[in-house]
């Protein structure tokens, strides 16, 4: 156990992970979050800021200032210096200029990352309060690029252009349909949180070599800003 430790421990140290996603002023999550996660695991983590925003989502008012023109400058001096990275995760993306200077980066590469979107845009059916339409292109545009993407339910409807159905409408045979769309459109890999289907909670998915599977999990009615960013931390 214990030689299987370290070799795990070594194994994060060798990952060069690159987070790209918002910094948040009020509340932990995002980067906030990711980061301090990802250093305790010995990741070698960089990031790349795609915007700021005043405070979390969850007061119902917020300041957004998109970074588009400095990742772009940023990208080229990454270039140059030809930084690499094995992993890169990326969360708010706010625009589908920002998709492509992701997509920039990946090229560069003289091997390809493994790519995993978190596509933050909303919960229970509606967007952030402070977010476009823009962002919902922009997750639709790195839903396949990405290797892997992490969406709850409310933003994998987005995704795949579907209305956000009711609590006594979803059913197991709806969302099948809705990720064998997915798959045909291009998404490599999808873990979806946060279904509820009738009185029961469970994550979805699929990946390329795995058919589409479901795992009930146990509810806790709190509402925490930021696990949605521990997940995803953990399974980058």
């Amino acid at each position: 156990m214990m030689i299987e430790l370290k070799r795990k421990r070594k194994n994060m140290r060798e990952n060069k992970v690159l987070l790209v996603s918002d910094f948040v002023g009020v509340g932990k999550v995002a980067l906030s979050t990711m980061i301090p996660i990802l250093n305790i695991m010995e990741a070698d983590v960089s990031y790349l800021p795609t915007a700021v925003i005043s405070n979390n989502f969850d007061y119902g008012k917020v300041v957004v200032k998109e970074l588009t023109d400095f990742m772009k400058d940023n990208k080229n001096t990454w270039k140059e210096l030809d930084f690499q990275f094995d992993t890169i995760t990326t969360g708010i993306l706010m625009n589908p200029q920002q998709v492509e200077i992701v997509k920039e980066i990946i090229n560069y590469h003289d091997r390809k990352p493994f790519i995993i979107s978190d596509p933050i845009m909303g919960e229970n059916g509606e967007i952030y309060p402070g977010l476009s339409n823009d962002l919902v292109e922009a997750s639709r545009l790195m839903a396949l690029e990405a290797d892997l993407i992490i969406p709850n339910l409310t933003e994998f409807c987005l995704i795949v252009g579907r209305d956000y159905p009711c609590t006594d409408e979803l059913n197991h045979t709806q969302l099948v349909s809705w990720l064998e769309k997915a798959k045909d459109k291009g998404v490599k890999s999808a873990i979806i949180t946060s279904v509820k289907i009738e009185d029961e909670y469970y994550v979805y998915g699929y990946s390329e070599e795995e058919s589409i599977f479901r795992v009930k999990i146990d509810y806790v009615p709190v509402e925490v800003g930021g696990t949605g960013d521990i997940f995803t931390s953990l399974i980058t």
